[in-house]
């Protein structure tokens, strides 16, 4: 008897044990991530959206987005003063559709101490990066007349794409032997079922002529004489290389906004280049915008 107790102890034992360590495992993996990091000693630079927790700058912002008479709003501070996380702060409780342009990446290296920047950098090379990050930054199927044309990759539509413009050369070049016929107006007679096929075949024909005719003259619309070279020699209007890039682009910007859902634009790291006509330019592009949108919705620059 003493031995059979002997064991039933250790059996028991060998069971607490292991609902202890059960028991700590679903702990640990039920355990919330912000507990888990608590005791990090490794803290992220990253900008952050707990920055305005009282939400005095939040409650500015929102002020001046629904003011009807300010388009243009700018938030100003010294380097590393939290710019960007008081803006995603605000962007979290932000619910309309919001373009974000940074031009962290496209800025020379910046000295720790003042925040400005060790080279020289151009109006142009300004304006060429918030283009392309926001004529960039859409859906290519939302923008068909853009001039700045994408590589896309085939839709789900694509396959039957593909068999229509199959069935459309067949078709039309069916209607070619048969244009005597059509000519003479035997080939729609008798205009019944008995006669499906060549009503078909006409039918897709015609279709795929107008198609490729309507897609021909949409591509006409993104057709521009740039410059003109003769084998050696090229002639490029001087006014090509001076003018402002988003002015000489302005019916790309302007259509853009007209085909986008976006109203808020969030242009930062704009106040490293100590440039002040940039702001200008921007300003006169927002007035324009606004104008050609005639009051649909209204269109600011933060």
């Amino acid at each position: 008897m003493g031995t059979l107790y002997l064991k039933a102890s250790n059996l028991l034992d060998h069971r607490t044990k292991l609902a202890g360590w059960l028991t700590t495992a679903a702990n640990r993996l039920t355990r919330k991530p912000e507990e888990a990091g608590a005791g990090s000693r490794y803290v992220d630079l990253a900008p952050t959206d707990q920055a305005d927790p009282a939400g005095v700058y939040s409650t500015a912002l929102t002020k001046a987005t629904e003011n009807p008479r300010v388009m243009n709003i700018a938030l100003t501070g010294p380097y590393g003063s939290g710019k960007s996380s008081i803006i995603k702060s605000f962007l979290k409780g932000y619910k309309r559709p919001v373009l974000q342009i940074s031009l962290a990446a496209f800025l020379p290296e910046a000295l720790p101490e003042t925040g400005s920047t060790s080279g020289k950098v151009g109006r142009q090379e300004i304006e060429r990066s918030i283009l392309q990050q926001m004529l960039y930054g859409a859906d290519a199927r939302r923008l068909p007349l853009s001039r700045f044309k994408r590589i896309q990759s085939p839709g789900r539509w694509s396959m039957l794409a593909s068999l229509f413009i199959i069935f459309g050369v067949i078709s039309c070049w069916h209607l070619f032997q048969q244009r005597d016929a059509i000519m003479a107006g035997t080939y729609f007679r008798p205009f019944a079922v008995a006669n499906w096929l060549n009503l078909l075949a006409f039918a897709i024909g015609g279709g795929f002529i107008w198609t490729v005719i309507h897609h021909l003259y949409v591509a006409s619309f993104g057709i521009s004489l740039k410059s003109i070279s003769l084998k050696d020699i090229e002639i490029t209007p001087k006014a090509a290389t001076e003018e402002s890039i988003l002015n000489r682009h302005l019916d790309e910007i302007i259509y853009f906004f007209q085909s986008t859902q976006y109203d808020l634009v969030v242009i930062e790291d704009l106040d490293r280049f100590n440039n002040s006509d940039i702001f200008v330019t921007l300003r006169e592009i927002n007035s324009l915008v606004n104008a050609n949108l005639r009051g649909k919705r209204h269109i600011r620059f933060l």
